[in-house]
């Protein structure tokens, strides 16, 4: 295991590029000692715990039109546009099997970040907060990957949770004040991506569906302003050779439910040839 801190941003099919650069880090057994995963970086890092190379690849590619996966089916089952209970189950179990006993004996710190609906705030989950309990921590990674409007509320406890990214979309100052090494931090989008202001139909929007929620809904409409300094917080410890940052150097077309295979596949080759650009750096750290 090497002292090394991976940082994954999320981002849902977008995370075909994560999954490219985990796998080439797999290949050349780079074993981090700390992951933190938010959102879909939450599932793609399951897989680089549990040391299955191409899982995260395979299930998305070979099921973002699969209705039961992403789709209508899934909304109707589920009440969300994403099937987890069909991930977590049918196919974690039968179709594409998880390795339970890999990612539970590992030693690797495992942290999932998610976002605190009723006061607004990021909690960082660790697996050794779940016990050995895989139906919990499945649990926190599908509350960290809930993405707003997208996906219902996840209930753990008396507290409701969603998306990590609505509150931390990439928690390298977390890492950082943790006192935490040789940070390396995955992004989906660009270096120079920007989001662009939550308008006021959208604003409108959170408060009708969340209106119980009102430090949800003040977090929903400043992501692009917070998301943005961040953005600009890594690209400056980058320069100033504090972090390692691996990111796609141009602008991502893949959407976040993306139907085109041949997309995602493409981006998926996009992050192994990123990594492979950068697998000396990582081995010498």
């Amino acid at each position: 295991m090497q002292d090394i801190t991976l940082i994954l941003e999320g981002g849902a099919l977008r995370s075909l590029y994560t999954s490219g650069v985990l796998d080439v880090l797999m290949k050349y057994n780079v074993e981090a000692n700390t992951v933190m995963g938010v959102s879909a970086g939450a599932l793609t890092g399951m897989n680089y715990i549990s040391k299955q190379p191409k899982r995260t690849a395979k299930i998305n590619i070979e099921n973002c039109d699969n209705p039961r996966y992403i789709g209508l089916k899934a909304l109707r089952k589920e009440r969300g546009l994403i099937g987890y209970n069909y991930l977590f189950n049918e196919i974690s179990k039968d179709k594409y099997p998880f390795d339970f006993e890999t990612f539970k004996n590992s030693n690797q710190k495992f942290i999932s970040v998610v976002t605190n609906c009723e006061d607004g705030k990021t909690e960082y989950v660790e697996k050794s907060d779940c016990r050995g309990d895989m139906e919990k921590m499945f649990k926190v990674v599908q509350a960290s990957s809930s993405m707003p409007l997208c996906s219902k509320m996840v209930q753990i406890g008396n507290n409701h949770y969603l998306d990590g990214a609505v509150s931390m979309p990439i928690p390298v100052d977390y890492a950082m004040k943790k006192g935490c090494k040789n940070i390396i931090v995955v992004l989906t989008r660009d270096r120079n991506y920007k989001k662009p202001e939550v308008s006021k139909r959208m604003k409108a929007l959170y408060k009708h569906i969340y209106g119980k929620y009102p430090k949800l809904i003040e977090k929903l409409c400043t992501m692009p302003e917070r998301y943005n300094k961040i953005k600009e917080e890594i690209n400056n410890l980058e320069k100033e050779g504090k972090i390692i940052v691996i990111a796609p150097d141009k602008p991502v077309t893949v959407s976040r439910l993306e139907k085109d295979k041949e997309k995602l596949k493409e981006l998926y080759k996009i992050g192994t040839e990123d990594m492979e650009k950068n697998i000396n750096k990582i081995l010498n750290l």
